[in-house]
Order: structure tokens, then sequence, then C-alpha cells
């Protein structure tokens, strides 16, 4: 059961396995939220969105970025992941205890598990996409948005959801700040960045609409 292989775990080996997972989440979100500022210099035209793209590139910041992210994001889905139930009997207990129990923190929890199995599945195309059309041009990210922009709008909604309630999770796990004002700055913070997101999107399916360059 579930319950039992939690009770019988290492308290120790438990506190560096949550001391990862804190630090590569925020790690995570530290990159998620500089990555979209990134997208959304395409705001203030194409010419500051392509010359950002080969600055970084030029100091090669891309080229160990992307695979030290990669690395980051594999340690925190194997050590958020090892308290998430993998057999059906589990799973029906978590339903049925977050019914039950009908508290915001833990259907907070369950959707943190269901957004993060999907940014895993969406996250690795999109990684895959981008790199296989390298470098990043801003023409080209406007076709392939103006092409996949359903798929675009559920990465950038999902991304958000998981980052600003798994920090607000953590704050709150670890006591740093009281429960309701890092819920209402994580909330904030995520509209900001989702608000962000979407006029970039918007920007980019114009460009490639209008098949020219802001």
């Amino acid at each position: 059961m579930f319950v039992q292989k939690t009770l019988t775990r290492n308290p120790k080996a438990e506190l560096y396995y949550d001391l990862v997972e804190l630090f590569s989440g925020f790690l995570l979100v530290g990159f998620l939220w500089t990555h979209m500022l990134f997208v959304a210099t395409i705001l203030l035209g194409s010419e500051l969105f392509n010359n950002l793209s080969a600055g970084l590139d030029k100091y090669y910041l891309s080229y160990v970025g992307i695979p030290f992210i990669i690395l980051v994001a594999f340690m925190h889905i194997f050590t958020a992941g090892r308290r998430v139930p993998t057999r059906y009997q589990e799973q029906k207990i978590i339903w049925r205890h977050a019914k039950m129990l009908k508290g915001t923190d833990t259907w907070v929890w369950v959707f943190q598990v269901i957004t993060g199995v999907s940014i895993f599945m969406l996250g690795a195309i999109h990684v895959w996409v981008v790199v296989s059309g390298w470098p990043i041009q801003a023409m080209t990210s406007a076709e392939r948005m103006h092409a996949f922009w359903w798929f675009y709008i559920i990465l950038l909604i999902l991304g958000e959801y998981h980052a600003g309630f798994g920090i607000y999770r953590q704050f709150v796990k670890w006591g740093w700040f009281p429960r309701k004002p890092i819920g209402y700055i994580s909330k904030l913070i995520t509209v900001i960045i989702l608000s962000l997101g979407i006029a970039a999107l918007f920007v980019f399916y114009t460009m490639a609409k209008g098949g020219g360059i802001v």
C-alpha cells in the first residue's frame, strides 16, 4: 500500500529528497519565468528578440543552459514524483481522500501531479521542435506558434499553473511565509506571466499570418 510505503521511508533520505525537490523546483520556476520574459521581448520588436537569441548563442548560454535545465527537470521529476501513486488502487485512495477532505491544498496537490505529467510530455515535444529548428528566430517561432497555437496555449497555462502553485506549496510546506499572502503573491505573478505569454503568442500569430516582421 502507498500509505505503508510512506511510513517506512528513511527520514534522513526523505529530507535530502525534499531539498533536491525544493531547489530543483526553484530553478525550474526561475527558468520558466525568465524564459517567458525572453519570449515576451517580441512585444518590443523582432529585432530585439533576434538579437537576444543571437547573444545567448554567442556566449554559449543556450548550449549550456538547455542540457542543464533538462538535467534539473529529471531531478525534479524523480524527487517530486516519488510520492505519486502508480498503482490504480492507490490512485483511487488518493482521489477518494481528496474528495472527502475537500481542502484546497489537497486539490492543488492533485492538480500538481496532473499538470506535472502533462508538462513533461508537452515540454519534451516543445524542446525537440525548438532544438531541431535551431537557431531561434522570430519568424520561425511565429510560424510554429501560428501552426500550433493551441499547443502553446495549453503548455503556457499548464506551466504557469504548475509553477505558481508549486512555489506556493513549497513556501507553505517549509513555513517560510503565511499561507494567504504567499497565495496572493503567487497568483499575481502567475497572472502577470500568463498575460505576457498570451500577448507574445498573439504577436507571433499575427506576424506569421501577415507574413511580416514587427
